[in-house]
């Protein structure tokens, strides 16, 4: 286990111990000590001590932390590790993994160096040709301010999503160090959303970088081609608890109708897109979609409501938070007030709706 970690260490600058250290720890497994009686036992230690001052000798320090532990430490080094059990630096290492070579090692390292520097970006720029929908799906999972756009001619006719039929799309995100000015929660958002873009194919990046205020931006690229995405697990399936209650309670099939996640895509001119959060199709033919607009920047609501008041063709349903309800009254749409989440008596009623007579 040493031997595995000594390796991957091989040949590290000394400037680069420290964040690689970091990515030995998180791929290492450690055990410590949960309880916390550390921390008394500590203060009871050190009162003990105060009360018999000076300890002069090591066998008095000795005698005085056998009474602490039961069995006493075998030595100085123990019993400090006892003392500090809770403590990160005195956690027991007790697996790393075998088969954690230098070259996974240098594909973790410079995963973490693009993802440390997005947190500077102030726009960044995805271009997919295939698996649209997990790019789409990445970026709602972490929460990104985005639109989509597909590249090439426009058109208004609602499509499905098809994934993997070559056509292009752009989606423009908003950084962390836009409107959001060096957003902690919002950069750790854009980590994960790249962490997952890389396991995919077929797809460039760019972000617009600006270290720091009144210096001059630069741009940074990034493609699938650069390997990035090696050992990186799958994220979540939903984007949030709200998506994910709903599909539960609905189920794959209710009342004659059928869920599907993100399966059709909209046009709304002007070359943007609209990707609906789920598709309800009944057995009859109807089909409805659900578009599920959260808690977001003002800017982010004014251009999601603005490209929802230009869909054509489709029955739709937005479901909005109460406080949006007469905002989103405007839309082509059936709107569907929610508190804190969405009730399938409220929701099966507004589907039934659509059906022909």
């Amino acid at each position: 286990m040493r031997n595995a970690a000594r390796r991957a260490l091989e040949g590290i600058r000394p400037d680069r111990v420290e964040p690689v250290v970091k990515l030995l720890d998180d791929a290492a497994t450690y055990e410590w000590l949960t309880t916390a009686r550390c921390a008394e036992r500590r203060v009871g230690v050190f009162e003990a001590a105060g009360a018999r001052h000076p300890l002069l000798d090591a066998d008095a320090a000795g005698g005085l932390l056998a009474e602490t532990f039961t069995p006493p430490p075998a030595g100085h080094d123990e019993a400090v590790a006892l003392l500090y059990a809770d403590y990160p630096e005195f956690h027991r290492l007790v697996a790393f993994p075998p088969d954690y070579t230098t070259e996974a090692l240098r594909t973790d390292y410079d995963l973490a160096q693009a993802q440390a520097l997005l947190y500077s970006a102030t726009t960044v720029t995805v271009e997919a040709r295939r698996d649209f929908k997990h790019v789409l799906r990445y970026a709602r999972l972490a929460r990104l301010l985005h639109h989509v756009e597909r590249i090439g001619k426009p058109s208004r006719r609602p499509r499905r999503a098809a994934g993997s039929d070559g056509e292009g799309y752009r989606f423009v995100l908003s950084g962390p160090n836009s409107v959001l000015r060096r957003t902690r929660a919002y950069g750790v958002d854009f980590a994960r959303f790249l962490a997952a873009l890389v396991r995919l194919p077929d797809w460039r990046l760019r972000a617009d970088i600006e270290l720091r205020r009144g210096w001059r931006p630069f741009a940074f690229a990034l493609n699938s081609a650069d390997g990035l995405g090696k050992g990186v697990a799958a994220p979540p399936e939903f984007d949030s608890g709200l998506e994910e209650a709903i599909a539960r309670k609905f189920g794959r099939e209710r009342e004659g109708w059928r869920l599907r996640r993100e399966a059709a895509v909209l046009d709304v001119g002007g070359g943007s897109l609209l990707v609906p959060d789920f598709v309800f199709r009944h057995q009859d033919g109807t089909e409805v979609v659900l578009e599920i607009v959260g808690y977001w920047t003002p800017e982010y609501l004014a251009d999601k409501l603005r490209r929802l008041s230009a869909v054509r063709g489709v029955h739709l349903i937005v479901a909005v938070p109460r406080p949006l309800a007469l905002r989103a009254a405007e839309l082509p749409a059936t709107v569907l007030p929610f508190k804190r989440r969405l009730l399938l008596r409220d929701l099966l009623p507004r589907l039934e709706a659509f059906r022909p007579t």
